[in-house]
């Protein structure tokens, strides 16, 4: 996988399936004011941790990990469990990569937002470019 193409592939892929169709899919802190209330569910997608080193001693192939944080915002005036039933479709979604850890946290309140949020992770295992 090549990191410097890795974020927007993985949006893609999301994107890609209808079932996110009415949903907003933005890389996180994007360079635009944030809406004070959410209108409808919005996934927040990050870098949480790459981690890669040489398979060998001067050995220019890297392996390694990448996580990526997807925050899930759904609105306060939907159900909560929508949250819950978003990260399922996000784990089948991304099965395409080597994944080898996902995780979720509870869901909060978040009042900036008027919204539940739900904080979410994805481990992927594989070869790394750096270019």
């Amino acid at each position: 996988m090549k990191i410097e193409s890795f974020m927007d592939d993985f949006i893609g892929l999301i994107k890609s399936d209808d079932y996110f169709s009415d949903m907003k899919i933005i890389k996180a802190y994007p360079c635009t004011a944030a809406p004070a209330r959410l209108s409808r569910e919005t996934i927040a997608l990050g870098f949480e941790k790459v981690d890669f080193s040489s398979v060998s001693v001067d050995d220019n192939n890297r392996v390694g990990s990448i996580s990526v944080f997807a925050d899930i915002f759904v609105p306060l005036k939907t159900d909560n469990g929508r949250a819950c039933d978003i990260f399922s479709r996000l784990c089948r979604c991304v099965g395409r990569y080597n994944v080898i850890s996902v995780s979720a946290q509870r869901i909060a309140v978040d009042m900036n937002t008027a919204s539940y949020v739900m904080k979410t992770a994805f481990t992927f295992n594989d070869e790394i470019e750096v270019v």
